[in-house]
């Protein structure tokens, strides 16, 4: 047990610690990547999905946003006024019922032009042209933005029995999956690397114990 003690440095430790983190904040991306994508025309012909699910392909239709990811500041005159758009929520169709998808910044224009698509798609139009490419993840909806997702389709003319009916709604939540395979990887080589080192260090100990058992006495 001491030469194990002995054998741990705050190098050890760093790789460890730094491996773990890696792993835990990329997992969840890490499993998803490797799953069989289903496209938005699945999500239209009824293909299930659940929690860690994998999206991929392009959005079919969108409906008008329902929230904004927006930060706010106060101005000289102590007034709170929006500061900056990080995306916003839009509402996707699907064969049960409705998602929500984030977008980021850039993407709010496409989707507002998708959604002036999709509109006049229904009025009679043609089918939306635009063609916006989505890889990401179904997660559960955040609490504090099913409120928001309520209300929009009760407004749109659901009622109150229906919405429930719909259960817990899910978010597509677009991930840069290649991103979470790199940082997933770095981890395992930084558990591989603090394993290593120990080990390396750990052997040293035991030749010098050996070492010394063999030395003659005084």
């Amino acid at each position: 047990m001491k030469k194990i003690m002995q054998s741990i440095n705050i190098g050890i430790l760093i790789l460890f610690a730094a491996g773990i983190i890696l792993i835990l904040f990329s997992f969840s991306g890490f499993i998803t990547s490797f799953l069989p994508p289903v496209t938005f025309e699945d999500l239209l012909e009824g293909k299930e999905i659940k929690t860690g699910s994998h999206i991929e392909g392009n959005v079919v239709y969108a409906l008008d946003y329902f929230a904004t990811d927006t930060t706010y500041e106060k101005n000289s005159d102590g007034i709170i006024i929006p500061k900056k758009n990080s995306g916003n929520y839009y509402i996707i169709p699907f064969s049960s019922g409705y998602l929500g998808l984030k977008t980021d910044q850039t993407q709010n224009q496409s989707f507002d032009r998708l959604t002036e698509e999709t509109y006049a798609f229904l009025k009679g139009g043609q089918k939306p042209q635009l063609k916006i490419f989505i890889d990401g993840e179904i997660i559960p909806m955040k609490k504090k933005l099913i409120p928001y997702f309520h209300k929009y389709l009760s407004e749109a003319g659901y009622s109150e029995e229906e919405i429930k009916g719909m259960g817990t709604p899910f978010l597509i939540r677009p991930r840069a999956f290649i991103v979470n395979r790199i940082v997933f990887t770095a981890g395992i080589l930084f558990l591989f690397l603090s394993a290593v080192t120990f080990r390396r260090i750990y052997r040293r100990f035991c030749i010098l114990e050996e070492f010394s058992k063999d030395m003659p006495a005084a």
